[in-house]
């Protein structure tokens, strides 16, 4: 759901604009001399480790990708992505055109300069431009204020097409040197960069390209690609309900250890089991996941593919769906094992349609059952596409977000849009209507069928609990300003609000925040998706809330939504309002009474282990004492989270990371997240005056949360009772600033790249498969952002 925002993206806006010489075709390899830098060994390796933090996704600043040749070879865009615009924009996927010269059709300009002496194409290229202009001014200790007057307009900035411009505005402001507002590369890096460009900027040739896509085990890859192109009917709508609902996934198989995959739709068909690297994939990159591929590409036939991501992951939009051949079998079953019954047939007119963003009526014929459970168990996989998207930054979408909650899910058995999938709506369109009236229609059928299907209400067994094995049954959703992070379980202590799903709820967030959303498009279709997520939000509070008494409802449902929220809650009908409950709760505190059910319901397997982090009740231990150990600062920490006691939360970014080093040279990394409080998530202007301070807490995570620090912090244990005391007695911003300098790891210092390299190896070390670099537009903003 990462709707474009505005965003520090200016940072990187100022980038690399074009060489006005003549653009000459790519030398190979043979035509540069032995001693130049290898682009495979030598430049993207640098580039993952400098630029990818802020140039590894669509709509990266200047819509410059440095994740591949082929994104550099492209280069950059001179409009803002993050802008305001009320027309649509040409779409940017790397695979939405095939060649550099369809890419410059489009406006897309180059970057680096070729064909000329080394010194020309020195000159002339971008890339040494803003490296040696990053040098030269982004020295350790240079000012961090210098960055202000660019961060101000960063949603004005229109990206220089030549290189006379960017050199014209680095004359009249230095600070917009790369890495944009981070200590400069160090200078064995630049040389690197300066020899490559000289050199005419040789990119892999054919026999690295043929290594790289090599995969490990190719029969793995074969297996789920028969699969997912099986010839029936059935089989062939079950490949497409996939597709639409993880084609944002990364795919790692438990066979073909160390390669990540994305499913693509191709014009090319799968060659022998045993080929390696895999026949080619020729990708057909429609604007939406259900766009007719045989209309769109031209073709009779297409075949779903398992490509190979050569590029590095980044962890802003990377979520893995793990698979092993066993889960074909398990697929099989859950959509094709039973009949679908003797009305549904998937011939000729019958066929379910293309171009129709509404699953609900692409997708009747399968069991409404099996589509649930499918989401069920893949629900931080869609949750995650929700939230993160294809796109680097979102900010405007998010502010329909709250800052922390946990998601349930109601079980299949007990679902009224599982038993009665329309409703008694007489149009599957009502269900996708984003409308105030289509949304009340909806509300109001899934009031009657609550009330006609089930007349006593919910138990605790309505809440689907993954058969206490599977642990997407409890989800944990952060915001983090502008964007958001998702993981399992019970986590960062009991929030202020919390979801219940149902079938045909999660389908309709789901697309209308991913299947349906068109980020190449202006502000007003946008402004639609963040009106009807305002809607589905409002909606999974109220499902929630059927567990508890009649009485205690509305005092919650007005608590979680103030002020001009208050406008929004009078116009959304509160489906099952009146429905009674068979959920006991304590009439003391009747939230903290039924999260006790749940956790009994769901089990630790499911929930995890308690968390000793962000206790609701507190350890008998005091600040004051001593930390010689990581359970004792587990201890003493927990004594500042999830609390409203003191001031220290708002002043707090949204994202800290932090290294605790012990005596024996070992450490470990936590995270500390803000939760903020807004009265209202229903007016885009929230920010600036719906802030409940008052209301602010901490929680802290034992690992890296999010993909977006604002700092690092590092400390011994020795230190961190004396930390820990000084974040306690924090009451002003000049407070928080002075702990800040004292622990923390600011962007003009000369341990920042030495200790963005520490959080990358633990990261990849500790998280595996799970881990992508960490994405620096946010990182030790200024004062005044907070």
């Amino acid at each position: 759901m990462r709707e474009v925002g505005r965003l520090i993206a200016l940072s990187l806006a100022l980038l690399f604009a074009t060489a006005s010489a003549a653009e000459e075709a790519t030398p190979t390899t043979a035509d540069a001399e032995a001693n130049v830098p290898s682009y495979i060994h030598d430049i993207q390796p640098l580039f993952n480790k400098r630029c990818v933090a802020c140039h590894g996704c669509l709509g990266s600043p200047c819509n410059l990708k440095l994740s591949s040749f082929r994104g550099l070879e492209r280069g950059g865009f001179g409009k803002n992505p993050y802008s305001n615009h009320l027309n649509a924009y040409a779409r940017t996927d790397m695979d939405v055109v095939k060649t550099t010269e369809e890419w410059r059709k489009r406006g897309f300009f180059p970057v680096l300069s070729r064909g000329g002496s080394r010194e020309e194409n020195l000159s002339r290229s971008m890339l040494t431009q803003v490296i040696e202009a990053g040098a030269k001014h982004n020295t350790p200790g240079f000012s961090r204020k210098a960055l202000m007057p660019l961060y101000a307009k960063r949603y004005e900035h229109r990206c220089p097409a030549t290189p006379e411009a960017l050199s014209q505005q680095i004359d009249t402001n230095p600070a917009i040197g790369m890495p944009f507002g981070l200590t400069a590369l160090a200078g064995k890096d630049i040389e690197t960069l300066r020899d490559w460009v000289a050199a005419n900027a040789p990119g892999p040739t054919d026999a690295e390209k043929r290594k790289e896509d090599m995969v490990a085990d190719p029969k793995a890859v074969r297996a789920w690609e028969d699969f997912f192109n099986a010839d029936d009917k059935r089989s062939q709508l079950v490949s497409r309900y996939i597709f639409d609902h993880l084609y944002l996934s990364m795919i790692v198989l438990e066979e073909s250890p160390g390669d990540y995959f994305r499913l693509v739709r191709s014009t090319t068909p799968p060659g022998d089991a045993s080929q390696n690297p895999p026949a080619h994939v020729d990708v057909i990159d429609t604007p939406f996941p259900y766009t007719n591929p045989y209309k769109y590409a031209g073709v009779d036939r297409f075949y779903y593919r398992l490509q190979k991501v050569t590029t590095p992951r980044v962890q802003k939009n990377h979520f893995v769906w793990k698979l092993s051949n066993a889960d074909i079998e398990r697929l099989q079953k859950l959509f094709l094992a039973h009949d679908w019954g003797k009305h549904i047939h998937l011939d000729g007119k019958h066929d379910a349609p293309w171009d129709l963003g509404n699953p609900f009526k692409v997708y009747e014929a399968i069991p409404v059952e099996a589509r649930y459970r499918f989401l069920l168990e893949n629900s931080e996989l869609i949750v995650s596409g929700i939230t993160y998207g294809p796109v680097c930054l979102g900010q405007t979408a998010t502010y329909a977000v709250k800052d922390q909650f946990w998601v349930f899910f109601v079980d299949p058995k007990y679902d009224v849009s599982v038993r009665d999938p329309k409703l008694g709506l007489q149009t599957w369109d009502t269900f996708m209507d984003r409308s105030l009236f289509g949304n009340d229609a909806y509300e109001q059928a899934y009031g009657a069928a609550l009330e006609k299907l089930r007349p006593k209400g919910y138990t605790i067994d309505a809440v689907w609990n993954g058969d206490k094995t599977n642990d997407n049954a409890w989800l944990t959703v952060l915001r983090h300003e502008s964007n958001v992070s998702v993981m399992k379980g019970r986590q960062g202590g009991i929030p202020r609000t919390l979801w219940l799903m149902d079938y045909s709820g999660f389908e309709r967030i789901y697309y209308d925040t991913v299947a349906n959303f068109e980020y190449w498009s202006g502000d007003i279709p946008k402004l639609e998706t963040l009106i009807f997520f305002n809607y589905l939000r409002q909606e999974f509070e109220d499902n929630f809330l059927l567990l508890l008494p009649e009485g205690e409802r509305q005092k919650y449902r007005d608590e979680w939504t103030q002020g001009l929220g208050q406008v929004a809650l009078a116009l959304e009908p509160f489906a099952g309002e009146e429905q009674p409950t068979q959920v006991k709760t304590s009439a003391r505190d009747p939230i903290v009474s039924l999260v006790e059910d749940l956790q009994e319901h769901m089990g630790e397997t499911v929930s995890g282990p308690p968390d000793l982090l962000n206790p609701h009740v507190k350890p008998k231990v005091s600040l004051d004492d001593p930390i010689t150990s990581y359970d004792e600062w587990v201890a003493a920490a927990s004594l500042l989270t999830q609390t409203r006691t003191y001031k220290f939360p708002r002043f707090l970014p949204s994202v800290i990371i932090l290294r605790l080093n012990d005596p024996e040279g070992h450490a470990r990394v936590y995270s500390l997240i803000a939760n903020r409080v807004y009265e209202t998530q229903d007016t885009i202007l929230f920010q600036n005056g719906e802030k409940l301070p008052h209301l602010y807490t901490m929680s802290i995570y034992p690992t890296i949360v999010g993909g977006f620090p604002n700092y690092f912090l590092e400390m011994d244990l020795a230190q961190s009772g004396d930390f820990l005391r000084r974040l306690r007695d924090v009451q002003t911003l000049r407070d928080w600033n002075r702990l800040r300098d004292r622990y923390g790891i600011l962007r003009n210092s000369p341990r920042f790249w030495e200790t963005y390299d520490w959080f990358t190896n633990w990261n990849e070390k500790h998280r595996g498969i799970y881990a992508g670099y960490l994405d620096l537009s946010y990182y030790d903003l200024f004062d005044s952002v907070y």
